[in-house]
């Protein structure tokens, strides 16, 4: 009865929270209060508890995660993955498919988790089959730091955010079966 409620918590807290955990700067990603990182709070429910079902919901999001994962039992939670064709980037009339290589980092504690900003790299093969890294900085901002494309730009914060809210989510509702 103490598990049902504790997903119950954790499916109403991540219902209706905002989905907008991180934003890109020219730095990096920052959270709403300008700090590296987002804390999500789930009243009630332990440490164990909320590491397990988030590890579980990586375990079924991603096909293969223990080549990426790194933990440490009850407390941390870190994933490296790649996903192919993940953003656009736009120059003029070309557009350009990058993959990337992303790094997600999670910690617990009783009745939080706390969420390390998205590390990554973008890059795409060029037709003669050598490698492009995006340079976030020239991709995203002029050199006064405003925003290029505001499409581009929200595809980029679109896409971590969402896959965090995908792993939160799914953590809620992992012991519903």
């Amino acid at each position: 009865m103490k598990t049902f409620f504790s997903c119950v918590a954790i499916l109403l807290f991540v219902s209706f929270s905002q989905a907008q955990y991180f934003t890109l700067t020219p730095n990096g990603f920052v959270a709403d209060n300008k700090n590296d990182f987002a804390v999500v709070e789930i009243p009630g429910v332990k440490q164990d508890e909320l590491y397990k079902n988030v590890l579980n919901a990586i375990n079924t999001i991603y096909s293969n995660p223990q080549n990426g994962l790194n933990v440490v039992s009850g407390e941390s939670i870190s994933l490296s993955a790649t996903q192919t064709k993940a953003i656009k980037s736009s120059a003029g009339i070309m557009t350009y498919d990058y993959d990337i290589d992303y790094t997600l980092s999670f910690l617990f504690k009783d009745g939080k988790i706390r969420i390390n900003s998205p590390k990554f790299e973008a890059y795409m093969q060029n037709y003669n089959g050598t490698w492009n890294t995006l340079n976030i900085k020239k991709a995203y901002f002029k050199n006064n730091g405003e925003i290029k494309s505001e499409k581009n730009y929200k595809q980029i914060n679109d896409f971590f955010n969402n896959l965090i809210k995908r792993v939160l989510d799914k953590s809620s509702e992992i012991n519903k079966w």
